[in-house]
C-alpha cells in the first residue's frame, strides 16, 4: 500500500509518542543496561539519571519516560551521537542549555511535563525533525526556533501560549503543527509561509475568532482541525482535498 502524506505524519507522531506507550515500558531492573546504541530506561528509577549513562558515547536513542525527573543534568550534552531523546511524563520545568549541544538530535519529545520555557539556543539543533511539547506550561517560544530548518513536526497543544514568534514561520519544512488548547489571541497571517504544512490543528487554540485568509495559500494542506464557532475561509471549504474537522 502506498502511504499518503497524511499517513507519514501519523507515523511521525507514533514514533514521537513511543516514549509514553505501554509497549515501550520495560520491567524495572536494579541494574539496567546502560550500554549499546539504544537504551530504554522508561520507569526504571526515581528522580536521578544514573551518571554512568553519560559515558555511553555510542548512544543514539534514549528513553527516560516516567522517572519522576525534575531536572536533566548538563552532562546530557556529552551524548554527542544521540538522535532521539524521550523525556515524557516527568516533572521537568526547564531543559539545560547543554541539550542544544546534541547536534545529531532528530527527535526531542518532552510531553507531559511542567516546562515553562525552552532553551534560548534551541535553534542550534539543526537536524531536529520532531519537537513534541504537548501538555506543558509554555507561554512563549524562543526566537531561535526559526532556525530549525529541518523541523517537520511541532506539537504544542495543551500549553499556555499567548503568542508565537514571527521567526516560527521560517520553519519552511514544517508539515504538522498542533496549537490546540492554548491562549492565542489570533492566528498570524504569516502562517502561509509554512508552505509545506499538511495538517494544522487550531481547535480551541485560545481566543481566536477568525482564521486568516492566508491559510488558502497553504497548497499542500490536507487536514484542518478547528472549533465550530470559528468560520473557515471559503477557499478552504471549496478545496476538495482539504478535510475540515470541527471539534465541539
Amino acid at each position: 500500500m502506498k502511504l499518503t502524506r497524511t499517513h507519514t505524519i501519523r507515523n511521525y507522531l507514533l514514533s514521537a509518542c513511543c516514549g509514553i506507550l505501554t509497549f515501550c515500558v520495560v520491567p524495572k531492573n536494579k541494574h539496567p543496561d546502560l550500554d549499546g546504541s539504544r537504551v530504554n530506561l522508561n520507569h526504571q528509577f526515581s528522580g536521578k539519571i544514573p551518571p554512568a549513562l553519560f559515558d555511553n558515547k555510542e548512544l543514539k536513542v534514549l528513553r527516560l519516560f516516567k522517572n519522576n525527573l525534575d531536572s536533566i543534568p548538563p552532562e546530557i550534552g556529552q551524548l554527542s551521537s544521540l538522535e532521539e531523546l524521550y523525556l515524557g511524563k516527568n516533572k521537568l520545568r526547564f531543559l539545560p542549555d547543554e541539550i542544544c549541544h546534541l547536534k545529531n538530535l532528530r527527535i526531542l519529545s518532552v510531553q507531559y511535563n511542567q516546562l515553562e520555557k525552552l532553551p534560548d539556543s534551541i535553534g542550534k539543533l539543526e537536524h531536529l525533525e520532531q519537537l513534541i511539547l504537548n501538555q506543558n506550561r509554555l507561554q512563549t517560544l524562543p526566537k531561535s526556533i526559526g532556525k530549525l530548518k529541518k523541523l517537520e513536526v511541532l506539537q504544542l497543544n495543551w500549553n499556555q501560549l499567548y503568542e508565537l514568534p514571527e521567526s516560527l514561520f521560517a520553519c519552511k519544512n514544517l508539515k504538522y503543527l498542533n496549537l490546540e488548547q492554548n491562549q492565542l489571541d489570533s492566528i498570524n497571517s504569516s502562517i502561509s509561509r509554512l508552505e509545506n504544512l499538511i495538517e494544522i490543528r487550531l481547535s480551541y487554540a485560545g481566543f481566536v475568532t477568525i482564521l486568516p485568509e492566508s491559510l488558502c495559500d497553504l497548497r499542500r494542506l490536507e487536514i484542518l482541525y478547528v472549533n465550530p464557532a470559528i468560520p473557515v475561509p471559503n477557499c478552504l471549504i471549496m478545496r476538495r482535498r482539504v478535510r475540515i474537522i470541527s471539534r465541539i
